[in-house]
């Protein structure tokens, strides 16, 4: 019968001994891949807002261009019509009265002295705006002047119809809850 040297382990204890670094790796790599897990969640925590409201910022700006082009539209249309278009197809701007985000609309005012021009929001993380388009009148000739209003937080109801002012420098009042749109 031989004995066993000192280099080598008995039979039994052969496994154990290789198995336990293994088992220290796997509890290891398990750490690692939850505290990983852990990091990726705070930063999807702070980057997925901000990417949701750049998102929602790209949707509004449809919207701010689309009533932009149509009070134009209405301006040109009125210079060489005399008065308002009544529908957005006659404007022929190529502008669909609804998208995937916003429908619109133009709603004319009495006495055909004024137009107004919604995009009413689809979303409720959306804002929402009114155009309007006036008449007014300097010696002779009939001008027109033009304001563009937006909510002053999301709102699926665009803004009242704005007032029309004397005031050279905002001619155009929006109403409470929205704010003039810059342009």
């Amino acid at each position: 019968m031989t004995q066993p040297s000192d280099f080598e382990t008995p039979p039994g204890q052969a496994e154990s001994k290789k198995s336990f670094p293994i088992i220290l790796w796997i509890i290891g790599g398990l750490g690692c891949g939850c505290f990983g897990l852990i990091i990726l969640g705070i930063i999807a925590a702070i980057a997925l807002p901000s990417f949701l409201n750049q998102a929602n910022k790209a949707r509004q700006a449809e919207a701010r261009n689309n009533v932009h082009s149509m009070v134009r539209g209405q301006q040109a249309y009125h210079i060489e019509k005399g008065t308002f278009s009544k529908s957005i197809e006659e404007l022929g701007l190529g502008i669909r009265p609804e998208t995937e985000n916003y429908r619109y609309q133009i709603v004319p005012q009495a006495g055909n002295k004024s137009v107004m021009i919604t995009a009413q929001a689809k979303d409720a993380l959306l804002k929402s705006y009114t155009g309007a388009v006036f008449t007014t009148k300097k010696g002779q000739e009939v001008a027109t002047v033009s304001g563009i209003c937006e909510t002053m937080t999301p709102s699926t109801t665009p803004p009242a119809m704005p007032k029309f002012t004397a005031n050279q420098s905002s001619p155009v009042e929006c109403p409470p809850g929205s704010q003039p749109l810059n342009r």
